[in-house]
């Protein structure tokens, strides 16, 4: 007979210090401590993770208040980046299937195990964690592309740039953290440690980033953030020469005034 439990996923800050969660937390006994995960075990099939890069899972509490309670406690422990608004926060619900008669398979609604593993239990928060992170770096980048599309839009109807060179360098900065968080934080391209020694884990882990789409998420989210880097290079290029010849001008005007002013005393 199979059983059904809740697994969802909060996006709640840009990075979440777990020294602090961990010091904060004392109602919940710490099940298990990584270097960028605190697992937290509420009883025997309940638990909830929190993780670094600013992701909360959490696995067979179905009381919304509980959860709430939960992942407001953990969010005053988080940090947000600069200029950046966490409006829309993204979510993921993604039940987990014990049933120890059908086979393992990764759904595109669920996942069904065989038994209650804590191993591959952790395997599926992890890559259901890493979704919704990237569901917030699209938004980021959406966001960016969006304001370089009026940018364009001027340039094509007007020909003026309509951009300083602050704004471009944010521009520039923020493509690099997202490719840094994603590579360092979020280690999307790493494979957790149960995938190398267990060959159903791995498999399940292969199956979990194939349905959530991780590879090509990443790969498109790299594709947009090329294309903003090299527009953003560009546009730093045209501000530069526009300061350039700003500064030529006026150069070439106060020759100009102490021409006149040597003639007028003349």
């Amino acid at each position: 007979m199979e059983q059904r439990y809740s697994l969802s996923a909060h996006y709640i800050k840009h990075s979440l210090n777990l020294a602090k969660v961990e010091q904060r937390i004392s109602s919940v006994p710490l099940w298990r401590k990584e270097r960028n995960l605190l697992v937290y075990k509420v009883s025997e099939t309940q638990y909830f993770c929190v993780y670094s890069f600013g992701v909360v899972t959490v696995f067979g509490i179905d009381d919304k208040k509980e959860v709430a309670r939960y992942l407001k406690l953990i969010s005053r422990q988080g940090e947000d980046e600069p200029g950046v608004t966490l409006a829309g926060l993204p979510t993921e619900d993604y039940p987990i299937i014990i049933d120890a008669d059908a086979a393992e398979s990764v759904e595109f609604n669920s996942v069904r195990l065989k038994h209650l593993s804590v191993e591959k239990l952790l395997l599926v928060f992890h890559v259901v964690a890493q979704s919704v992170a990237i569901d917030f770096l699209e938004q980021q980048v959406e966001e960016s592309l969006q304001r370089f599309e009026k940018i364009h839009l001027s340039l094509a109807k007007k020909g003026l740039l309509i951009a300083t060179a602050r704004d471009v360098m944010k521009t520039i900065g923020m493509s690099g953290n997202i490719v840094n968080f994603i590579v360092g934080q979020l280690s999307l391209l790493d494979k957790p440690d149960i995938a190398w020694e267990d060959k159903d884990a791995e498999t399940l882990f292969i199956n979990l980033r194939k349905m959530f789409e991780l590879e090509d998420r990443f790969s498109t989210i790299r594709f947009k953030l090329t294309f903003i880097q090299d527009s953003s290079e560009l546009m730093l290029d045209t501000l530069q020469h526009r300061r350039t010849e700003t500064l030529e001008i006026i150069v070439v005007v106060l020759i100009l005034f102490e021409i006149v002013m040597a003639f007028v005393k003349h």
